[in-house]
């Protein structure tokens, strides 16, 4: 438990004889925090999400934040942060290596950006690594884990499982062992009641925190001050992020605007490694759709200010779509699928979404003719979207953890020395 150390000094102590007092006397001790996640500029499952909880730590005086982060070849780190890179992506020694990590390190928290194949794709590999946030709390570690993602949720058609009654036995096993851990938490509230559902006594440590959005923007621009022809696509493409149906609604869209215009912003899903190239070869030499490939996180402002509308072409969701998110804080109108998660955020957190049926196009189509045709219909999303956005900021989700974990660690345990 970090300990608070007061001092009771009365008005003529003098600076110096202040100074002179103990470290301990003079301040609170500050909350040792390990945030293990993938983190820029590796590309890895929620790297985004990961930067923006550090700087959320970083910025909070009360927290001594060290990133666990996965191994990048070497690359240019991000500035301001002490991070140590100490896991691979599908490596079977990921599990050995946090483990002596966090026992060098001795810290009142361990906190887990995750979801099933954050550490690895493979199997084993994935498996051994989701042994950690228990092992850590076996060996008297607070461990808390953000799930981005519940296995329940996950179309197996979609996600292109060979085996997927192999699969599902291997999911909820993977599910109890997440469950091990002293506390998780889940970002949407029907993610929690399917937990508690389907595993009963091994989830009443799950709670519903909301995903926040992310502050680092300028918020005196608008996506409706756009030029209002732009339409933004953004994700790991091919399993359930697909783009038939929206490229077929281009053809609708261009020939009532034809100086619309879409870029297709991130890669290929590693289960779907030719996907978007088959797509380019189809619209090569026609400039208005554009593939820009990955985005990194300091091209996602202007390429954000640039688009009039985001749409979010999903077959399926296992978990909360941070993209809708960040669209959210750019005051971007959005247009969406029909399918469940999406309808909850938009309800659960004032989100303002035009739904169209998955298999769609004409709906698709109708939708952004109207908003790419009319600057008042984009501005009045964009406000309730703005305002979505201004009531979950990211340093508020941020500190209403920090606050549980000083409570949770309060009651039965005492800081190791």
């Amino acid at each position: 438990m970090p300990a608070s150390y007061g001092a009771q000094l009365s008005g003529d102590v003098s600076e110096r004889q202040i100074a002179a007092l103990p470290r301990a006397q003079t301040a609170t001790a500050r909350l040792k925090v390990l945030l293990v996640t993938s983190f820029p500029p590796s590309r890895g499952d929620l790297n985004e999400y990961g930067y923006h909880l550090a700087c959320s730590l970083q910025a909070n005086p009360k927290v001594n934040l060290l990133i666990l982060a996965d191994e990048t070849g070497g690359k240019e780190e991000p500035t301001g942060f002490h991070i140590r890179r100490c896991w691979r992506f599908d490596s079977p020694f990921n599990a050995m290596r946090l483990l002596l990590q966090i026992a060098k390190e001795k810290p009142d928290v361990v906190w887990f950006n995750i979801g099933f194949s954050t550490f690895a794709r493979k199997p084993v590999e994935a498996f051994l690594a989701l042994t950690v946030p228990s092992l850590g709390r076996i060996c008297g570690c607070y461990t808390h884990i953000t799930l981005h993602t519940i296995f329940e949720r996950i179309d197996l058609k979609d996600a292109g499982v060979r085996w997927p009654a192999l699969y599902r036995v291997a999911g909820r096993f993977a599910t109890h062992l997440v469950l091990l851990a002293n506390d998780v938490s889940v970002l949407l509230p029907s993610f929690k009641k399917d937990l508690v559902a389907k595993y009963g006594r091994r989830a009443t440590r799950v709670q519903f925190r909301p995903h926040g959005t992310f502050e680092s923007i300028d918020r005196g621009m608008k996506g409706y001050d756009a030029r209002g022809k732009t339409i933004l696509a953004f994700g790991y493409w091919g399993t359930y992020k697909r783009l038939e149906v929206l490229l077929a609604a281009m053809e609708e869209v261009l020939s009532k605007i034809p100086d619309a215009e879409l870029l297709v912003a991130g890669t290929n899903h590693p289960s779907t490694p030719a996907y978007l190239e088959s797509l380019q070869k189809q619209w090569k030499g026609r400039g208005s759709v554009q593939f820009l490939g990955y985005v990194p996180e300091s091209d996602l402002p202007p390429l954000f200010h640039r688009a009039s509308v985001l749409v979010l072409p999903y077959t399926s969701a296992a978990g909360t779509s941070g993209v809708m998110h960040q669209a959210c804080q750019y005051g971007l109108p959005i247009v969406a699928t029909s399918i469940p998660e999406i309808q909850e955020i938009a309800e659960e957190e004032k989100v303002a979404v035009e739904l169209y049926s998955p298999e769609d196009r004409h709906a698709l189509s109708n939708h952004l003719i109207r908003l790419l045709s009319s600057d008042e219909a984009r501005r009045c999303i964009s406000e309730k979207n703005l305002l979505a956005a201004g009531m979950m900021p990211m340093s508020q989700v941020v500190g209403e953890y920090l606050q549980f974990f000083e409570e949770r660690i309060s009651k039965p345990r005492v800081r190791k020395q």
